[in-house]
């Protein structure tokens, strides 16, 4: 072989392996970029998150501070049998899923809710009362649209707050459970 042949071979390897190497880098690249793209989706819902935090920081309805011993068999107070609901595992086709909560205002005096907040804009939630006199009680409808935005992946919660007149319960929590299959 003479010189001019072997300096061919040598750079032909060259760029082949220079090739090699940037293939295995652009891989790497796309992957990396994926991952961010997907922790960019869920930015947009953490600082949802974060508006609703500050919302119900800011917001809360405040008890009587100052309750007389007499006057606190007078007070509403809110009672629910259940906290918590697990959809189980939803497919996006079906769409939007609706559980019910019943609120009791087992009190001596009406019981007010607030304005409802959650956790996350796919997550929403009704009352059909504001304002549940004694002994009655109030409705709330959770609803979670799966095809809001993209969801993480496995079994996970969503949060309703409901501010509430009750000093025993300024603030109740209820949980959505789901998992969304295809």
């Amino acid at each position: 072989m003479d010189k001019n042949t072997k300096l061919t071979i040598i750079i032909v390897a060259a760029i082949l392996l220079a090739l090699a190497v940037f293939g295995v880098i652009a891989t790497d690249m796309k992957d990396r970029l994926g991952r961010i793209e997907r922790q960019l989706e869920h930015l947009d819902e953490e600082v949802d998150e974060v508006g609703v935090n500050v919302k119900r920081l800011t917001g809360k309805i405040t008890a009587p501070q100052d309750v007389s011993i007499e006057k606190q068999g007078q007070l509403p107070r809110a009672e629910l049998d259940v906290r918590e609901y697990d959809f189980g595992k939803i497919t996006k086709i079906a769409g939007i899923v609706n559980t019910k909560f019943t609120i009791r205002n087992t009190g001596e005096s009406a019981l007010t809710i607030g304005e409802m907040l959650t956790s996350c804009s796919c997550t929403s939630a009704t009352t059909d009362k504001i304002s549940v006199p004694a002994g009655e009680s109030a409705s709330i409808t959770v609803a979670f649209d799966p095809n809001f935005h993209e969801e993480p992946q496995g079994r996970f919660f969503r949060s309703v707050f409901i501010p509430t007149n009750d000093p025993a319960n300024q603030e109740i929590e209820l949980k959505i459970y789901v998992e969304i299959i295809n």
